[in-house]
């Protein structure tokens, strides 16, 4: 009895030892990137920032749990601006990360088993990741060239879904093949936040990954996407009700309320100076405010940008219709992101005559005009 009773508490040490074991270590070399490197965790808001010296760097952390690590390289100091690339790796506590990244910008891990088995499982992917990020950066260059707009979102819709679904098969073909590894249950925070596609990589681990500290990387992801959907149902179900009225300052500083439009079919165009997708729709939103002069009405409701920069886009881009300010900081101003469960932008919401919201749209959406057209003509 007295052997058990000796035995059982050496190992219940050994658990506790292992519970205890929090710290994360990096350690890295950078080639020619720069003169610092700063280590981030974006979900905790901490970090550091070590000089490159020409050595290998170390830099270690207590982790509570897993989280994600971005390492980006500096010129000048830790000036956001000043960026030189970025790469990001899950951190895991009790594991030690050995990562070199060298001139030719390219990202090797290794240390600890579980880096060996991260690095591996990268690799079974990166065909498919590099067809996507080539792609993303085919239309890049098109848009600069001018190419329009509605080509662009043809080629988009075209192909994204099909390299999106060849990105997943690869991490459903790694995580099939390697069912007990925690490097597996890591890889799957790498999915779209989507429930289904989660859950199925999910159903694919033994018990004992999924039960490890990796796999809390895609729990997280699994959460937040439950989330979005839950407020992406409460958005859709805005549609066909009474739309929820607000007021905010219009860009002459007189209060300029929802409801006063009534009568009209209304256009609220949640967007920002910031948003890429957003710049791009105005030529065909005036187009269309055009068309539909006397029928139509677009209150441009400009979020996440300081008052000057909201005017200056409005003066630069010649927007023609109405425009309220959200103030974020101001308590006291109503917050139509939350009455409208905006999360993306551009969000447009198309308001009937009465009052009603009759469409949500999310993102520029050729169907968007389509929808415009069905109504006013």
């Amino acid at each position: 009895m007295k052997k058990l009773f000796l035995a059982l508490l050496a190992g219940m040490m050994a658990l506790s030892t292992m519970a205890q074991n929090r710290t994360f270590t990096v350690k890295g070399t950078f080639e020619e990137m720069g003169d610092s490197v700063h280590f981030y965790f974006p979900q905790l808001r901490v970090g550091k920032c070590k000089p490159v010296t020409g050595q290998m760097l170390e830099v270690s952390f207590d982790l509570v749990d897993a989280e994600t690590l971005r390492v980006s390289e500096y010129r000048n100091g830790a000036d956001a601006e000043d960026a030189e690339g970025y790469f990001t790796v899950p951190a895991i506590p009790g594991e030690t990360l050995i990562v070199t990244r060298g001139a030719d910008g390219k990202v090797q891990m290794g240390g600890s088993q579980f880096y060996v088995d991260y690095q591996e499982a990268m690799n079974s992917i990166e065909p498919a990741n590099r067809a996507g990020e080539e792609f993303i950066e085919e239309l890049r260059q098109k848009m600069v060239a001018g190419v329009p707009q509605e080509q662009l979102m043809e080629e988009y819709q075209a192909r994204v879904p099909v390299l999106l679904q060849t990105f997943i098969d690869a991490v459903m073909d790694y995580v099939r093949a390697h069912p007990d590894q925690d490097a597996a249950a890591a890889l799957i925070a790498e999915l779209p936040e989507q429930i289904e596609v989660i859950e199925a990589a999910d159903a694919l681990l033994t018990e004992r990954a999924r039960g490890s500290a990796a796999a809390n990387l895609y729990r997280k992801s699994l959460e937040k996407a439950k989330r979005e959907a839950e407020e992406e149902a409460k958005q859709y179900a805005l549609e066909g009700c009474p739309a929820p009225d607000f007021t905010l300052m219009d860009i002459n500083g007189k209060p300029l309320a929802l409801s006063s439009l009534r009568g009209k079919w209304v256009v609220i165009d949640f967007w920002g100076s910031w948003c890429g997708w957003c710049i791009k729709g105005m030529p065909q939103m005036k187009e269309y405010y055009a068309k539909y002069q006397g029928k139509l009405e677009i209150l441009g409701v400009d979020c996440n940008d300081t008052v000057e920069k909201w005017k200056a886009a409005v003066a630069k881009h010649e927007i023609p219709w109405l425009h309220v300010y959200w103030d974020k900081d101001d308590e006291n101003c109503d917050n139509p992101l939350d009455l409208y469960s905006v999360k993306g932008f551009p969000t447009k919401v198309v308001v009937d005559p009465k009052g009603q919201v009759a469409k949500v749209i999310v993102g520029e959406d050729p169907a968007f005009y389509e929808y415009l057209d069905t109504v006013l003509q």
